[in-house]
């Protein structure tokens, strides 16, 4: 044997090597594709040709099964004895960042849910890191599916393309063809607004976006149609928070109007520290120089909608489970792993009233 000869035999091997041990090791899931040789030659430096020749190798040990015109197929990985964790994937954006105390709270409850069915919960943030990194970072935990609480439509696409399960929960899009586990956005914006026609309030503000995404899409609808019933409607002057830049400022010359809203529909944090903030400034209380509702999740009811109020009175809040949430998306997932092929679903967790002082639901 040549000297080249046996530097190259000697590279294929090392090559060889490393590739078994991340196959062995569940680098890669159990009945996955492996990525493409070329992109496999770009990871190790090395050809086209002696990734083939490799992957042949490992085929006849019986690791890899080559479909024609997909690739190589992982068919052997070593067995942990363990039950695979469920990857959860968030990732934290400016326009929606009134959503991090349900995202803290759907984190701790998938943690709670998976542990109660022997599985760990496998975090990644997608916020700043390609696609290919954190699908490299599923891979590498083993992951046997994904949860999605994120509106990176280039990591849906990615992790899809992978052929993982994959849920989405609490983030959506409408063309996303996969499950997904909501809110009932709808029904909350429809309580919210028979709650305050109930109270006495005709002139009805709204206080956040109304059609940037998915839930104040809903939200603003539902609102809609209860007024609607009523021969009522949420006039265009009487919407503040479209654009958070200036959103005091909106909220605190519609108050001083003459004829200042009666009934405020705030559905974010932001939004109602705003409402609080401008109604102080200007000698007005909540609850008693006009009726509100505000929104959150049900966890962070006492840690994040209480504290905004101060000593104040608490108005009311529809609320959603973080934990039903995650309990259907867990169901869902393992519903998608034994039948890869049936149509996508969505659900919707319910939404209710919550008083403060008692947890009286209006569902």
């Amino acid at each position: 044997m040549g000297l080249k000869t046996a530097v190259r035999s000697r590279g294929q091997s090392t090559l060889l090597g490393q590739l078994r041990e991340e196959i062995t090791s569940s680098y890669y899931r159990d009945g996955g594709f492996l990525p493409s040789t070329r992109d496999l030659a770009g990871r190790f430096g090395v050809s086209s040709e002696t990734i083939r020749r490799s992957l042949k190798q490992l085929e006849d040990e019986g690791v890899l099964h080559a479909e024609p015109r997909s690739g190589f197929r992982v068919s052997a990985p070593a067995q942990s004895g363990r039950a695979r964790p469920i990857a959860y994937i968030t990732d934290y954006q400016a326009d929606l960042s009134d959503a991090q105390p349900a995202t803290w709270a759907l984190s701790l409850a998938f943690q709670g849910m998976a542990a109660e069915r022997g599985r760990s919960l496998l975090g990644a943030h997608g916020k700043g890191r390609s696609a290919v990194e954190v699908l490299d970072q599923i891979r590498a935990g083993n992951a046997s599916g994904v949860v999605l609480d994120t509106m990176d439509e280039q990591l849906h696409a990615g992790i899809l393309q992978a052929g993982l399960p994959v849920v989405m929960v609490n983030s959506w899009f409408e063309d996303a063809v996969v499950d997904v586990v909501l809110q009932d956005n709808y029904r909350g914006g429809f309580l919210a607004a028979e709650h305050l026609f109930a109270s006495g309030a005709r002139r009805i503000a709204w206080i956040g976006a109304t059609a940037e995404f998915c839930h104040s899409r809903e939200r603003f609808a539902g609102a809609g149609a209860a007024l609607s019933t009523h021969g009522l409607r949420i006039a265009d002057d009487c919407v503040c928070g479209r654009e958070k830049a200036g959103v005091q400022e909106d909220i605190s010359a519609l108050l001083a109007r003459a004829d200042r809203p009666d009934g405020v529909l705030a559905f974010g944090p932001a939004g109602l520290a705003a409402l609080v903030a401008s109604a102080g400034s200007l000698g007005l209380t909540v609850g008693r120089d006009f009726q509100a509702v505000g929104w959150t999740v049900e966890e962070g009811y006492d840690l994040h909608y209480r504290p905004v109020f101060g000593g104040g009175p608490v108005p009311p809040a529809v609320v959603w489970s973080a934990r039903e949430m995650a309990e259907r998306a867990l169901e869902l997932l393992e519903q998608r792993s034994a039948a890869a092929g049936r149509r996508p679903v969505r659900v919707c967790v319910p939404t209710a009233i919550r008083l403060h002082g008692a947890k009286e639901d209006s569902r």
